[in-house]
Parts: structure tokens; sequence; C-alpha cells
């Protein structure tokens, strides 16, 4: 109980202390001074970019395998060899295939030898059955003279029957005789083949980039075709595959212009142009990116493959336009009021300069239009329930506005829809009038980290815009 007794007197006497020392200050040492940090309005350029980033590639490389198992005996060619369209570049030891070969070989020789000697057995059966034939009709011209018995006739007919068959048998023999040389010859062609396949060729004119086997290295092809090189076709046209985020996917198209550097020559700057943009989207970590194909000239060779490049994709330039700093959209004066959003029917009716008498005509048939505009969920430009709804306003509108004011009507949306297809957004900045902040309503354009194009009635270059506010002590 003590020590409490003791916390609770001591925070008495902080709390007496910390008033008795306000109210001997005076509360003018309390004041600060706001002090508005301010940019000229003035002309200037403004470039609108995408950043990215993406390895460099060949625009084709081409992986080089092998078919076959087997040793690599030869390399001929190296990292930055240059190769053309079927050169020798590699052998595969060929000792086994030699011997397949020669076996093969022996085996058509043998096949053929084999019909030679089935079609002599063909041509002895002819000549038996001749002999069988002759012999046939000498019996039975005997037979019907009674100098032989029937058996010895039907042993004649089973002479005869027997050369017959033995003629077919024969031509079997020949025919399968004939299929086993095709068979033999068709071996022979595929160890011709795999023999072809241990000098591994370059299938295209290019670089080799990438070289994976060494001499000695034994290639297994069991399932797929081991990779030995790759060969870049032509190093003078480069590709960059960058990663766009989803939100800025729908800025890009194809031929717009690119500039990137890359790190081994930061100094210099490099230009090129989208040739695609692929509709495939890749998800790391719940971001969506999409790859763009960026194609660029690398004539001097100073590209290589594998360098990573910083791109910026230029959506749009304007020379000389009115540009604030985005600073000077953001800020907002302590105590303003947040804009409501207003249609932009009632601003086109404010810059009208409409008579009190035209102000009560025209607000009920405004305020009827806003409604059903809004109940259909369209756009001014809209649909045809939308089309018809504007022209029904307009015919309403002409008989209570002048002439000059209906054409003035008509101008006000013809350069609002421009300023929509433009990319304009309404937005506000703060212009430092005798020392005061007033606000002013412009559209926004073209814009980049640093600046944004805008556009407004009475803005003129020079102007004060309010881009942050600082608080300082009043110094006596």
């Amino acid at each position: 109980m003590g020590n409490l007794s003791k916390l609770i007197v001591i925070s008495f006497l902080s709390v007496i202390l910390v008033l008795g020392g306000y109210l001997l200050l005076k509360p003018e040492d309390f004041d600060s001074q706001i002090t508005y940090q301010t940019y000229s309005l003035n002309r200037g350029d403004i470039e609108s970019l995408v950043s990215a980033a993406g390895a460099i590639n060949p625009v084709v490389t081409v992986d080089v395998g092998s078919e076959l198992s087997g040793v690599i005996s030869e390399l001929l060619v190296d990292f930055n060899s240059v190769v053309k369209k079927g050169q020798l570049i590699a052998r595969l030891d060929n000792r086994t295939l030699l011997a397949r070969l020669q076996q093969t070989r022996a085996d058509l020789v043998m096949a053929q030898a084999n019909l030679q000697q089935q079609t002599a057995s063909h041509a002895k059966s002819v000549a038996q059955l001749q002999l069988a034939k002759q012999s046939h009709a000498r019996q039975k011209e005997l037979f019907t003279r009674d100098l032989i018995s029937q058996s010895n006739l039907d042993e004649s007919d089973a002479s005869l029957a027997i050369a017959v068959a033995d003629i077919s048998l024969r031509v079997a023999q020949i025919t399968a005789s004939e299929a086993n040389i095709l068979q033999r010859e068709a071996q022979l062609k595929q160890v011709n083949l795999d023999l072809e396949r241990t000098d591994i060729r370059s299938p295209v004119a290019g670089i080799v980039i990438d070289r994976r086997v060494d001499i000695g290295q034994t290639v297994a092809a069991s399932f797929s075709a081991p990779i030995l090189f790759v060969i870049a076709q032509d190093l003078e046209q480069m590709q960059i595959e960058a990663d766009i985020d989803e939100a800025d996917i729908g800025k890009l198209g194809e031929d717009l212009k690119v500039r990137f550097t890359v790190d081994a020559y930061p100094e210099r700057t490099y230009k090129g142009y989208i040739s695609q943009v692929r509709k495939a989207s890749k998800t790391v970590s719940n971001v969506v990116t999409y790859t763009v194909i960026v194609t660029a000239s690398n004539k001097d060779g100073s590209l290589l493959p594998g360098m990573t490049a910083n791109v910026d994709i230029v959506l749009g330039k304007k020379e000389s336009v009115l540009r604030v700093p985005n600073s000077a959209l953001r800020f907002r004066p302590a105590g303003a009021s947040e804009k409501q959003n207003t249609h932009p029917l009632h601003e086109m009716m404010e810059q009208l300069d409409l008579s009190k008498e035209q102000k009560v005509l025209v607000k009920p048939i405004v305020k009827d239009m806003v409604s059903q505009m809004s109940s259909n969920r369209g756009n001014w430009r809209g649909d045809s329930r939308n089309n018809s709804l504007r022209q029904k306003f307009r015919n309403q509108l002409k008989l209570i506005l002048s002439e000059e004011q209906f054409d003035k009507f008509s101008n006000i949306g013809r350069n609002r829809q421009r300023d929509m297809r433009d990319g304009g957004k309404p937005g506000e900045i703060w212009v430092l009038k005798n020392g005061k902040p007033v606000n002013f309503s412009v559209r926004t354009g073209i814009s980049n980290d640093e600046y944004t194009e805008i556009s407004g009635k009475s803005l003129e270059q020079g102007d004060d815009i309010i881009v942050r506010v600082s608080r300082k002590p009043k110094v006596k």
C-alpha cells in the first residue's frame, strides 16, 4: 500500500507541473505557421511507360539431341562455334553398328542364295510335272487298250497330283524367300540409318551457345532424346520475355515501342518493339502476369543470351502539355470537404449560364434523365434505349435553351466524349491565390511516375499549384 500511495502522489504532482507550465506559457507560443509548397504550372513533355524486366534470348534456338544411345567418340565444335546446316558436330562410337551392318549384309546374301535355290527347285518341279503328265497320258492310253490294270492307272494319277502339289510348294517357297529378302533389306536400311545417326549434324545454321557433353560420355536415349548442343539460329535478332502485371496488360499491344537497358552496358539504351502479347497467364504467389515478347536488333552482338533487360514500354508521349506533379492531384487542404460526385449532366448545365427561369424548367427534366439512365445502368452514349432517352432529352432542352446555348451544350458533350476516349478523367487541384488555396476542377490525361497532364478552364502557366503543406512554429 505504501508504494501505491507514493505512485499516486508522484502522478498527481506531474499533472500539476504540466498544467502549471501550460498556464505560464502564452497560447500564441503554440501557434504554427502554414507554409504551402507549390509548383509553377508549366508546359513540358510527358511519356507514359510500363516498366518490367525479362530475360534476353535468341528468337530461334534448336536443341540438338541423339536418337541413339552410345559413347561420344568425337566432338567437332565447342561453345560459340559457328556452324552450317548439315555440318558434322559430333560422332558416337559406331563399332557395334558396323558389326551389325556386316551381319545384316551376310543375312541378305544368304536370303538371296536361298531364293536362287528355291527358284532352281521350282524349275526341277516344273520338269517333273511335265514328265508326270506325259507318263500319265501313256498310262491312260494303255489302259484303254486293256494293256495295264486299274492300279497302274491310279498310280499314274497320284504321281501327276504329287507333281502339281510340288509346283505349288515351290512357288510358296519362292514367295517366302522373296519376303525374307525384303526383310533383310529393311534391316540393312535400318542399320545404315542408325549408322548415319551416329554422326550428329547441325539441323540449322547458327552458333553453338551451349554444349552439354564431353568426349567419352555415355548418351542414354531410352525414353527421350538427350540434348547434346543448343544452337541459336540467329543472334542478330534477340527477344525479351517480359512479365507484365495484369493491371497493365490491357494497355499493351503489338508494335508498341520499347526501350531497355542491360547491366553489362548501363549507360546504353537499346530499342525494340512488342512482337507478341501472349494470352496465357502465370500466377506466382497470387500475382497474375502475362508474357510479352519484345524483339530487338543485335547486329553488334552486344546482347548475350540470358542477360536481364530492364524494359520500358512506351504507351504514349505528348509534347508541350500542361502538367503537374502527381502529388498535386492528391493534395487536399485540412478541413476541405470531400467533393461529391456530380453527374455529367449537372456539370454541363452549370456551363450554359442559364437564367433563373431556364434553371427552373431544366431542373426536373435533368433529374428525370439522370434517374432513368441510372436505373438503366447505361452510359451517355450507350445502347439503343439510352440513345432514345438522349434524343428525348435533347428535344426537351431545345425548347428551353437558346440556339447559342444548345450549340454550346452539344459542343460540351462532344468534347467530353473525346476526352473520355483519350483517357481523360476528372480530378482537382488547389491553386494558391492571395495566400489561400482555391479549388479547380481539371481533366487528367497522359501520366507517368512523376507528372500528369491536365486541362481546365482558368488555368494559366505560372499558376502556383499546391503540392504539399507544412507547419512551422511562428518566429517572434
